[in-house]
């Protein structure tokens, strides 16, 4: 086990008195790393120190040119408004609407010094005035409910897995002229798209099947197999019998709630129907909130761990009936894989949502 690191001397601006002082020590042949150490400037500012001048002839350097700002405080003021006020548009474009004798880069450093940044803007589904007051009523309904009130949801979801392509974008640690070697890509491989669709759900007690859906997408017909595959399975563990003879399960409608979203195959008539001659309680579930479905998270980290494994098992996608059938086979042993422990935080996680879905009143929240 090696010791800590020498700590490194941070860079300093050499004065005219400091180079003098490099330059004597230097004519006394004191070494470089020595004078670095009692100068706390770096090696190769002495090194530079000592090419540059002589000693017997140095008079001084010359000073650092002052650049004149370029803008006055009220043409500042007229960048950061048409910034604000063009936020979508490409810094090029913003500069060429502001019209001042002033480049690119001024427009950046303005835009720094007024305290805005440059990023991705994040992606959320559109919410009318009908969404956001659903949403509102939803989190108000549910807001005082406990851990163990949750923990008897049934949440469900169907997600789509793109074969070979990382959910998450992938930073590489590398040699700056490395950024072809193999070991340093993220490979694609556009030429076979491949989308596998599942299903499944869980409580917080346990995980639900994960259900492997056929291609072509999924009607009315498809989700009542699904249904019948999935849900009534997980149901039935939820009721089965205790061990113990003496003691009797009774199942009451508060025994489990099931969760489903809105999409045009849950909301079909057969459906609920359906739903309700099983005698499946069903919760309502506002519109367009992606954010309030922990299942969600759970399909990030499914995505994140399958392409793991993909990149272990396979060379590259294949659309072969046989290659969809292993990768379904690999997308099961991963989702019955995945440990409790991030359940339980998501399940945690539901009063915190519905306090966030109130705050925002019925707006985005950062789930």
């Amino acid at each position: 086990m090696t010791g800590p690191r020498e700590s490194r001397p941070s860079v300093k601006h050499l004065t005219d008195i400091d180079i003098a002082k490099i330059l004597a020590l230097g004519k006394v042949l004191i070494p470089c790393r020595e004078i670095a150490t009692v100068m706390k400037c770096g090696k190769s500012a002495v090194q530079h120190t000592l090419a540059t001048y002589v000693f017997e002839t140095f008079q001084g350097h010359n000073p650092r040119r002052e650049y004149q700002r370029k803008t006055t405080k009220r043409e500042d003021r007229y960048i950061e408004r048409a910034l604000k006020q063009n936020d979508s548009l490409p810094l090029r474009d913003i500069t060429n609407i502001i019209g001042l004798p002033i480049s690119e880069r001024t427009v950046r450093r303005r835009r720094s010094e007024a305290g805005l940044g440059s990023y991705i803007a994040a992606e959320k589904p559109g919410l009318r005035p009908e969404n956001v007051k659903r949403r509102m009523e939803w989190a108000l309904k549910y807001k005082d409910w406990t851990i163990e009130d949750w923990k008897r949801v049934i949440w469900s979801d169907e997600s789509s897995i793109w074969i070979g392509v990382s959910p998450r974008r992938q930073w590489v640690i590398r040699p700056p002229a490395e950024r072809l070697n193999r070991k340093y890509v993220k490979k694609t491989f556009k030429s076979a798209q491949v989308k596998v669709m599942v299903w499944a759900c869980f409580t917080g007690e346990r995980l639900g099947p994960l259900i492997v859906c056929d291609e072509g997408g999924i009607g009315a017909a498809e989700y009542e197999d699904i249904l019948y595959d999935g849900l009534f399975s997980l149901v039935d563990d939820l009721l089965e019998s205790p061990e113990d003879p003496e003691t009797i399960q009774v199942a009451e409608e508060n025994t489990f709630l099931f969760m489903q979203d809105n999409a045009p195959c849950h909301k079909a008539t057969g459906i609920l129907e359906f739903l309700e001659e099983n005698h499946v309680p069903r919760m309502e579930w506002p519109p367009q909130s992606p954010d309030l479905n922990p299942i969600e998270n759970l399909w990030t980290d499914l995505k994140t761990r399958f392409h793991k494994r993909f990149l272990e098992l396979f060379n590259h996608p294949s659309k072969s009936l046989e290659a969809r059938y292993r990768y379904g086979e690999v997308l099961q042993e991963v989702w019955y894989s995945q440990g409790m422990e991030l359940v339980d935080a998501l399940i945690s996680s539901m009063p915190r949502r519905c306090q966030a879905v109130i705050e925002a009143k019925g707006g985005w929240t950062g789930y």
